[in-house]
């Protein structure tokens, strides 16, 4: 199995002149489509290949026919039966085929959510395009069940937006400090807003939070390969999370900090909760 090459890295490859290109494809269906020539979209994987057919479900679904398909499971109807439908083979991903012929996967269909109106997301696609950003760290896309929109919290890059804001005299002491500051909201918003454009209207992120602290392994709320635990994250902020539901404009919290002279002590401080345009 492999994900989608991001599109940034397509494009820092093109740049430096390695013609790079994406393909999908799989064991059961063999290559599906595929960049040709310099009809090359970053943010896809291709134009269907010739003899191959493509099609969505209503819930997104890639559906494959053509003479690329296998023809059955060794000694397992039943999984074939399960995957191949009326000649048209369930790939179980989520995807979508743009204006001209390109297809982009998102997600596989058993990671998407479901928003409360019945439409399904991806929170990977957001996710992965986002931690792309030299100013974003980490970040966590939330809704499904009784939430009709999407949000998402934000781990600043320290490192990163801390330069930024030392280049244009913006003043800060802490992290939290740092998170805050109006500036940096908006630098984060319009990434956000970037990522926006690529996604479908129901999908597009509504609101968000940059976390006053970043995820942190030793509180159980990432692996020690840096991948959060989302269930762990969602419960921890349970509050915020219901405040951007809410209509909140913003959460006090009490948080440890460490300053940038290394003392340590903790602080009340106020999350803004952030509308996306």
């Amino acid at each position: 199995a492999a994900a989608p090459i991001s599109p940034d890295v397509i494009r820092f490859f093109r740049a430096i002149g390695v013609n790079i290109k994406q393909l999908y494809g799989g064991t059961e269906q063999g290559l599906v489509t595929l960049h040709r020539g310099d009809d090359v979209r970053p943010e896809t994987s291709g134009p269907v290949m010739p003899k191959v057919q493509v099609r969505l479900t209503d819930d997104g679904e890639v559906l494959i026919k053509g003479e690329n398909l296998f023809c059955g499971y060794y000694k397992s109807p039943e999984a074939t039966e399960e995957k191949l439908q009326g000649g048209w083979y369930h790939s179980g991903d989520f995807g979508n085929i743009t204006e001209d012929g390109h297809l982009v996967v998102m997600d596989r269909m058993a990671d998407l959510r479901e928003l409360k109106g019945g439409r399904k997301f991806s929170p990977q696609y957001a996710e992965i395009r986002l931690r792309f950003s030299p100013y974003i760290k980490d970040v966590l896309t939330i809704g499904g069940g009784d939430k009709d929109y999407v949000t998402c919290v934000v781990n600043i890059d320290l490192d990163n937006v801390g330069r930024w804001a030392e280049a244009r005299r913006i003043p800060y002491t802490t992290f939290t400090d740092l998170s805050q500051k109006p500036q940096v909201i908006e630098l984060i918003r319009t990434d956000i807003v970037r990522i926006n454009k690529t996604l479908p209207q129901w999908a597009r992120i509504k609101k968000f939070a940059n976390l006053h602290r970043e995820f942190d392994a030793d509180e159980a709320e990432l692996t020690r390969t840096r991948k959060i635990k989302r269930n762990v994250v969602e419960e921890r902020y349970k509050d915020l999370i219901d405040a951007m539901y809410g209509g909140a404009s913003e959460l006090t919290v009490e948080a440890p900090i460490t300053y940038r002279d290394g003392r340590k002590g903790t602080i009340t401080t106020a999350l803004k909760i952030n509308s996306v345009s």
